[in-house]
């Protein structure tokens, strides 16, 4: 569907030049280059919603000039390579090749981009020998909404004819509303032409006012309820991930029997309403198919393989994943994999992740670390963190009741160390007393949801009765409110 899409749009039938809203950029962390093909094309680093201000295009636009490998580079259809035959600047450019189709083009992915800001985006190509000229044309692409019959996902910014014997830029501004950033395209309407392409900027220039639909600010979603989404689910969030129903126990009980119904209903559902679907979870050690303690170690990897292929597969489009679950000693780390992988099995796991989901933003997710373990939870997250193949630290929040907001800070400090955007990614207030709940989501809700270092909060359940902790509901079967939902509600604007 994406390429159809996209071959409608570059028919360029109709104008697809769009006032919208803004953007606002985390700092990127550089990841390693994997090969998905013989062809040495690279993984594209993953991202997705942020509230995490950045004013350098080199934060932005981590490794733009090319010189740490095709880290943030990648393709749709043609192939691509680094190479020190030809550059604007520095050492290096990439160099696509081997095109059949107009909407064939090289992309890249920027620092996750979120409403409220406006930028100016540059980059430089020049056309490889054969073709004299042609007209380079750079796109700004978002994800695909539900409507298949639009092409309001892409956005162009820029085109310029380019040739063989100099570099040309490609400059514009870009902004942005509706559903996710994903990646900018550098593309041409001729279809056999063969370019390098080097030194992406993207520039913080300010202003927007942000979008309407979430003020600007960062997500704030929930789960399924008993499996199900809620009739209500959109009128309180704007993010959605199943609570049980995409743990690997769950899919596939029987080996390689899945069972996809709960995931397609909240996936589904997230595409109707455009809003982000996070999967939970891929790698953990709890609420896995019992049947692969039996298998042998090089059987184990084939089957965890397997399973994140799978999934990416079906679900192209998923913008978070929690990849690996609760990896802190003591905690409920992965023993299958380890078995499967070794010592490195965090960091496979991801890598493997990033070859099949190469758009999703993948997360390192773990329980008290706000709490008890911050320091070990560094100390695990560090090895995997400083490969580049993890986007975001997960951060589970139950049990934070009775912490002050001095206490949550200095933790969130800590981990924000780690370089990399948060997500809260599991909050609830266990408290059955009205007063209570409502004290405590006063003093830590605005704590998380203003901290730059936050890109997003999911909530763990909202109905009461129907939650993982009891006393950490916030409406009843019936649609009345508890006060803190009140409250919450109203600080959102919802």
């Amino acid at each position: 569907m994406k390429g159809i899409k996209q071959q409608k749009w570059l028919g360029f039938g109709k104008s697809h030049i769009y006032t919208v809203k803004a953007l606002v950029a985390f700092t990127a962390m550089t990841m390693p280059v994997m090969s998905i093909a013989a062809d040495s094309s690279a993984v594209v680093p993953s991202g997705f919603d942020a509230y995490y201000a950045s004013a350098s295009y080199t934060a932005i636009a981590n490794n733009g000039d090319v010189e740490n490998g095709l880290s943030g580079w990648s393709s749709i259809g043609g192939n691509i390579y680094r190479t020190t035959q030809d550059s604007y600047s520095g050492m290096a450019s990439v160099h696509i090749y081997n095109r059949n189709a107009t909407w064939n083009g090289v992309t890249f992915k920027p620092a996750p981009l979120v409403n409220g800001k406006q930028y100016n985006v540059s980059v430089w190509v020049k056309l490889a020998p054969g073709v004299q000229s042609a007209n380079i044309i750079l796109t700004g692409k978002r994800t695909d909404d539900a409507d298949t019959s639009t092409n309001n996902e892409y956005v162009r910014i820029a085109s310029a004819s380019a040739n063989t014997y100099g570099w040309t830029e490609l400059k514009g501004s870009y902004t942005q509303s509706g559903t996710p950033f994903q990646y900018f395209i550098i593309e041409s309407d001729n279809s056999q032409v063969s370019y390098f392409v080097d030194a992406m900027k993207v520039e913080d220039i300010g202003g927007g006012s942000g979008d309407p639909g979430n003020n600007g600010k960062k997500f704030v979603g929930n789960i399924t309820t008993s499996g199900q989404v809620r009739g209500d689910f959109s009128q309180y969030w704007d993010q959605i991930t199943p609570e049980n129903e995409g743990k690997w126990g769950s899919v596939e009980r029987t080996r390689d029997v899945y069972n996809w119904s709960g995931i397609d209903a909240a996936y589904n559902y997230a595409k109707q309403h455009n809003m982000p679907f996070k999967q939970h979870t891929f790698v953990w050690g709890s609420q896995y198919p019992a049947w692969i303690d039996n298998l042998s170690p090089s059987e184990q990897a084939g089957e965890i393989e397997e399973w994140i292929r799978d999934f990416c597969n079906r679900y192209p489009d998923v913008a978070m994943i929690d990849v690996v679950n609760e990896a802190t000693p003591g905690h409920a780390p992965a023993k299958y994999a380890r078995s499967a992988f070794g010592n490195d099995w965090i960091i496979k796991s991801f890598q493997l992740a990033h070859k099949y989901c190469p758009n999703a933003t993948l997360i390192l997710n773990d329980y008290n670390v706000l709490s008890w373990n911050t320091d070990e939870f560094i100390r695990m997250a560090r090895p995997a963190v400083q490969a580049g193949v993890v986007d975001a630290i997960g951060l589970q929040s139950h049990g934070l009741e009775d912490f002050s907001v001095s206490q949550l800070q200095e933790k969130l400090n800590k981990i924000a160390a780690l370089g990399l955007p948060i997500y809260i990614s599991e909050y609830d207030i266990a408290r059955s007393n009205d007063q209570e709940q409502l004290n405590i989501m006063k003093q830590q809700f605005p704590l998380f949801y203003n901290s730059d270092a936050v890109a997003g909060i999911t909530l763990w359940g909202y109905v009461v009765g129907k939650t993982w902790v009891d006393g950490s509901g916030l409406i009843y079967e019936n649609g009345a409110q508890r006060p803190a939902m009140q409250w919450l509600m109203n600080y959102l604007g919802r």
